[in-house]
């Protein structure tokens, strides 16, 4: 099965590789003639040392051959630029592309994978995984054909010197190849442990870093810091490990490759004393044995390379064929606008095959330009309600409808273009407040446009306050704004979308009720015409809605109109005299 899962990563990266073939192939000629002037020089070295050794000696053959030593040299110099360029430069566009690949396919999953999947994990796969296989594909395959090519034309040399002398030399060599083979798999799987523990302290720190005001809110400073030293402890022990190994593997195969120096030298000084040899072949037989040894200890650091690479490859390969469980229609003709007739039939959900149904036989139908208010008891599915308009998470055939459409036979982009979606947790970008506004366009958005959205927002006061107003940088997550701003920001980006679908998921929580009152008023010219869904614990916000869902556990428990519901004994009935109670409450006090 390992076996296996190697060759598919191994095709996977000579698909890529493919595509810079041309380059590769310059890269590789290149790479062939500075071997090759390197394998010639000791033949020039021999043949300088058997004139000096000789009666035939000469200080112009010698100085001729030396300068074309020298010749060669500063040759080989120029060359090396030329294969690195041709080599390395795709390896980093091979990276580049991969990276391109791994994020369009992000964009392209469910959320029920990024519900499994911790962003330190994909955090690691983007920067260690990447990294690893760019020194594959690039200095692990100069390595590998330069450690190939030199090994096989050093002892084609070699045996043209003397057979018997190289068949003496190289015994220790083959062994050299068993221990690659035996721990090739050993480093594979130590070297996904070190990303495994990597995977582990990417995520503790992007979830520590995000939530350091919650940690520092519950003195939870110590126990962070014993979590992350324990990971960084375990990340070391991997590391250390994957070292015992190599540590092992580098300087035995270093000692064996040595021994065959060891072997020419007492072998081959026997020969040069009877005559077998001249001193010009011992030399230049010297420089072909150094030039087989040098490419077999670099092969042990080449293997290295290549199993790491290997082994990255299989994780980038296994996010990039994971298969998203939402399949809808591709975008065939220009995106139009859905109208936001929206029905639900005998809808059950949940969110994985071994956890609890989360929503259980909703049916209900929506027209077109109506509003519909929802709200229940928290963890009652309202949000995972609304989220199934926007095709998040896979559903079902024949439960839910849009325009009269299976929501499964809609393309995600008409879909998604006409819906806007304020979440419960209203995400902002660490970018300006303009641009946080302006995100769902992609070409330029007018200041007018969007300082009118803001206003309908009841936020364009809040904005101007800021020394840069709506050039503002925030930070991360918005976190230098208050809660209410950030939801306010988010309602007027949905807004600017002027989609034919609103959602807003409980985001006039954080507002005061004067505040939300003023959204609401402005808001109306706004909405009138689309098809809005308001989740909210507060029934002031629903009141006015054309249509309130009242949800417990997963069920429609009661529907209808605000003054219909307020009728009946049940749970809307209890919330609104417990919020009229509570209202009474305060103004007294």
């Amino acid at each position: 099965m390992n076996q296996k899962a190697n060759m598919s990563a191994l095709r996977f990266l000579l698909g890529y590789l493919y595509k810079h073939r041309v380059s590769l192939f310059l890269g590789l000629i290149v790479l062939i003639a500075v071997d090759s002037f390197q394998l010639i020089i000791p033949k020039i070295i021999q043949h300088i040392l058997d004139v000096v050794a000789g009666t035939q000696f000469s200080k112009t053959i010698i100085l001729k051959n030396s300068l074309l030593i020298i010749g060669l040299a500063i040759l080989m110099v120029i060359l090396r630029f030329f294969w690195r360029f041709f080599i390395v430069r795709p390896s980093r566009k091979i990276e580049q592309q991969m990276r391109n690949d791994m994020f369009e396919k992000l964009m392209k999953l469910s959320s029920s994978y990024f519900n499994r999947v911790k962003t330190g994990d994909l955090m690691a796969l983007f920067i260690n995984d990447l990294n690893a296989i760019r020194m594959a594909s690039g200095m692990g395959l100069i390595g590998l054909i330069d450690a190939v090519f030199m090994s096989t034309m050093s002892l084609i040399f070699m045996i043209s010197i003397s057979p018997r002398l190289t068949l003496m030399t190289i015994i220790p060599l083959p062994i050299i190849i068993i221990i690659f083979i035996k721990t090739g798999a050993a480093i594979q799987k130590r070297f996904t442990a070190v990303q495994s523990s990597f995977d582990t302290i990417s995520s503790h720190c992007q979830e520590a870093f995000s939530g350091i005001r919650v940690i520092k809110g519950f003195v939870q400073e110590m126990q962070e810091r014993n979590f992350f030293y324990s990971s960084c402890n375990d990340y070391v022990n991997q590391n250390i490990r994957l070292v015992k190994l190599w540590g092992v593997l580098f300087p035995s195969i270093t000692m064996l490759a040595s021994s065959s120096v060891v072997l020419l030298f007492y072998f081959g000084s026997q020969q040069v004393i009877s005559r077998d040899l001249t001193i010009g072949q011992f030399v230049s037989f010297s420089f072909y044995i150094n030039l087989l040894v040098w490419p077999m200890i670099a092969t042990g650091w080449v293997f290295n390379l290549m199993q790491k690479g290997l082994a990255s490859t299989r994780r980038v390969l296994e996010l990039l064929t994971t298969t998203s469980d939402i399949e809808t229609p591709a975008l065939v003709t220009k995106s139009r606008m859905l109208k936001g007739n929206v029905e639900f039939r005998e809808l059950t959900f949940r969110y994985a095959k071994d956890t609890r149904d989360v929503l259980r036989n909703i049916s209900f139908f929506v027209p077109a330009g109506s509003s519909v208010g929802i709200i229940g008891k928290a963890g009652c599915g309202k949000t995972t309600l609304v989220s199934l308009l926007c095709h998040l998470y896979k559903i079902e055939r024949g439960q839910l409808f849009i325009d009269g459409t299976d929501i499964n036979d809609i393309p995600q982009e008409i879909l998604r273009s006409s819906i806007s979606y304020v979440p419960q947790d209203s995400f902002l970008f660490s970018d300006t407040i303009k641009e946080n506004i302006a995100f769902s366009e992609d070409g330029a958005v007018s200041d007018e446009a969007v300082e009118y959205a803001a206003r309908i927002a009841s936020v364009h006061e809040d904005i101007m306050k800021f020394q840069n107003g709506y050039a503002t940088k925030i930070g991360e997550r918005g976190i230098t704004l208050s809660g209410g701003q950030k939801q306010r920001i988010a309602i007027a980006r949905a807004i600017l979308a002027d989609s034919s679908v609103l959602i807003m998921d409980d985001s006039l929580s954080a507002v005061d009720p004067i505040t939300e009152g003023q959204i609401k008023a402005n808001l109306k010219s706004v909405v009138k015409g689309k098809t809005s869904f308001i989740i909210a614990h507060r029934i002031s916000t629903i009141k006015e809605c054309d249509l309130i869902l009242v949800l417990s556990e997963g069920q429609i428990a009661e529907s209808g109109t605000h003054e219909q519901l307020i009728t009946n004994d049940g749970l809307y009935k209890r919330l609104y005299d417990l919020q009229r109670m509570r209202i009474a409450a305060h103004d007294k006090s």
